[in-house]
């Protein structure tokens, strides 16, 4: 049985596990759904991608490296229903990148059923609440001038080969202007917390870059490194006192793309191209 510590799941963990799942298995093709309304029957397996303790005979899954709070962390954790944790307790067929693809695959699919669902109309202030929440998490290093022009979307999702991404990039980049008029606000107010924002998008794909050489190993990975700025942004909400607890995640985790696309767009996260 897995330690204490590698269960301590944080309640904004199970909300984003159980949201962005659409409460159905990620194993592909599987059609249980989680939650019955009826009588609050719950068919879910909250799953450990890299095991919670090396004494099972999952053990080829376990990361001695690993600690316990990132065991517990929702990139680590994925919903299955009993019979499929059960199959994917074979690591020599489910391996950590396989439970991991599947999992981001499984949330793509459910990502693409809820698109349309315009949440900033519903929740006009979320992303100015997420600019502040973000924002409050103040770095020491100078920042730099953001007057640069952006490059053209496209190219830049180009040069970069961002592909799994392409998509919410295209769609959530119409939200710039709405975004713009709520910085230009901020501004008016005094307060430098766009500028802060900002460059903590940049510290943190500085921070994924170094572990890359070439910028042909940042194209290999630019997925990779966009969905790992993605979950920073989710740990630094989680350590907030302040968040609404009222939020949806699906709301959160839509103005949290929001922000970034606009990051990537002023070259923030990923490279400008050369031109």
């Amino acid at each position: 049985m897995a330690n204490n510590q590698s269960r301590n799941y944080s309640i904004l963990t199970i909300k984003r596990l159980y949201i962005l799942s659409g409460n159905r298995c990620a194993f592909p093709e599987c059609d249980v759904k989680f939650l019955n309304w009826e009588d609050d029957t719950n068919f879910s397996n909250i799953c450990h991608i890299e095991d919670a303790n090396q004494n099972t005979h999952k053990a080829d899954r376990f990361n001695p490296n690993m600690l316990d709070k990132d065991r517990a962390d929702y990139q680590n954790l994925i919903l299955l229903c009993p019979n499929h944790h059960i199959e994917t307790d074979n690591p020599s067929k489910y391996s950590v990148e396989t439970l991991k693809t599947m999992k981001r695959e499984h949330e793509k699919r459910m990502d693409a059923l809820q698109s349309g669902n315009n949440t900033i109309a519903k929740y006009p202030s979320l992303l100015s609440i997420l600019i502040n929440q973000i924002g409050s998490c103040l770095l020491e290093d100078e920042f730099e001038s953001i007057g640069k022009k952006a490059p053209i979307t496209e190219e830049k999702i180009q040069y970069n080969n961002v592909i799994s991404y392409k998509p919410i990039i295209e769609e959530y980049s119409i939200y710039q202007g709405k975004l713009n008029s709520i910085y230009d606000e901020i501004e008016k107010q005094g307060s430098s917390k766009k500028s802060f924002l900002l460059q903590n998008f940049k510290s943190l794909y500085l921070k994924e870059k170094g572990k890359y050489v070439t910028i042909e190993n940042i194209r290999e990975n630019a997925d990779l490194i966009f969905e790992n700025i993605e979950n920073e942004i989710w740990k630094i909400l989680e350590s907030s006192s302040n968040l609404s607890p009222n939020l949806p995640i699906e709301s959160i985790k839509m103005g949290i793309l929001i922000v970034m696309v606009d990051a990537f767009m002023r070259c923030k996260i990923l490279e400008e191209p050369i031109k």
